[in-house]
């Protein structure tokens, strides 16, 4: 079944229906889109804020954790939402044995709450020195 019929058909997300009319009505931030044209940082469809997986190439791990993070929450700032309203977050890991423990470490830091998550292990990012990639789904803020 195609993307469309899925939309049509509808699907229930938790905060709400996602379907063809909510689908057409996207919001992509930044607006304007960023130069490079490859992707928007998010998307938000009704409720729910889509992001775009978060890197940081600083060569210290906790470091480079500690910034995707600082990146995460200011994109949810900008779309109307926080760190508080994190439904889902998805991390791709190179070597995520070798680091796990100290990105749990710093990704208690920034989450209080204990969204659903899941971890994959990688054996390649698209940008080269970078250990680990965060995608998340969150709720807008009420009245954003």
């Amino acid at each position: 079944m195609s993307l469309r019929a899925l939309l049509g058909v509808g699907l229930i997300l938790g905060a709400g229906a996602v379907n063809a009319s909510t689908a057409s009505a996207q919001e992509r931030f930044p607006n304007p889109p960023p130069s490079h044209g490859l992707y928007s940082d998010a998307v938000r469809v009704g409720d729910l804020v889509f992001l775009s997986g978060v890197v940081s190439g600083d060569a210290d791990p906790i470091t480079q954790f500690t910034r995707a993070f600082e990146r995460i929450e200011q994109i949810l700032e900008n779309v109307g939402s926080s760190m508080d309203h994190v439904i889902d977050i998805t991390t791709y890991h190179i070597g995520m044995h070798d680091h796990i423990a100290q990105f749990i470490e710093v990704k208690n830091q920034f989450m209080s709450a204990l969204p659903s998550w899941t971890a994959v292990g990688v054996t390649e990012l698209y940008s080269p020195g970078v250990l680990i990639e965060i995608k998340v789904i969150a709720a807008v803020a009420e009245g954003s």
